[in-house]
């Protein structure tokens, strides 16, 4: 449990509730990053699923434990360095069948052309990139049915953006931020958290519209309100996933709210 709760890759005060692992009771399992110190808890009656991890010092926790350290020890210590990200040697450009048909099924075939195909673990990679091109981290959507369903390479705190347009569209994940680049700039939170570096981001565009999941429409309304005091933003409220919808219904639905209607 220890290995698969470190693999879904939180940062520091993220927390993600899920399916349970173990008893597969429907979103009772919740993991917490604190610090470092990785959390979990299943909290359906008939299931034992508990535990915590040793905390450790990353990039993206190290000022807190440091601090914690220094007044514990009256010692001035500095961060640890930032790190770049290398491309993991697992990597490969020649994608599997089952990656290739992926690809076609959420409409991102010819629409991004970075993927790559993890052949350790089975993942279709998208590469992520921060503003200045430079490869910063990858998500990997599992072919096998592996949880996690996607899975993190890097710490990256800020978002994956494709497209042209001023006015921003805020999803989930990279295949829904892709399918809509013909129309509009997507942009996958990579989750469903609303960072400090998300919002840095969003501010620049001349327009957000907030387009997160059916299951998620209590998190959109919220940062919708809280984007809307920095950026004009609105919300598009949807009945099915953007990806799963054919070109011509998705550019339609993309285009009127585009326009406000």
């Amino acid at each position: 449990m220890k290995d698969y709760v470190e693999s879904l890759g939180l940062f520091e005060g993220e927390s993600r509730r899920m399916d349970c692992p173990s008893c597969n009771h429907k979103g009772t399992f919740s993991v917490t990053n604190t610090n470092g110190e990785l959390m979990w808890n299943c909290f359906h009656a008939e299931c034992t699923v508990r535990g915590r991890t040793d905390r450790k010092i990353t990039r993206n926790n190290s000022d807190n434990i440091l601090s914690i350290l220094s007044k514990n020890t009256h010692k001035q210590t500095s961060p640890c360095p930032d790190v770049p990200f290398e491309k993991p040697k697992c990597w490969s450009r020649q994608i599997s069948q089952k990656g290739l048909d992926y690809v076609d099924s959420v409409h991102t075939s010819g629409r991004y052309d970075d993927i790559y195909y993890d052949v350790r673990h089975k993942r279709l990679v998208y590469a992520i990139h921060d503003k200045d091109g430079r490869l910063v981290d990858g998500a990997g959507r599992t072919l096998t049915g592996a949880r996690p369903k996607w899975y993190r390479y890097g710490n990256y705190r800020g978002g994956f953006r494709i497209g042209t347009s001023d006015t921003v569209f805020v999803v989930e994940d990279i295949p829904s931020a892709i399918s809509i680049s013909d129309w509009a700039t997507g942009y996958a939170l990579l989750g469903t958290s609303l960072r400090d570096e998300h919002i840095a981001e969003l501010t620049k565009f001349k327009k957000v519209v907030v387009a997160l999941d059916k299951d998620a429409t209590d998190k959109a309304l919220t940062y919708m309100r809280s984007l809307n005091t920095l950026v004009p933003t609105g919300i598009l409220m949807l009945d099915k996933d953007l990806k799963s919808l054919g070109d011509n219904e998705r550019g339609s639905i993309i285009r009127s709210a585009m326009l406000g209607k």
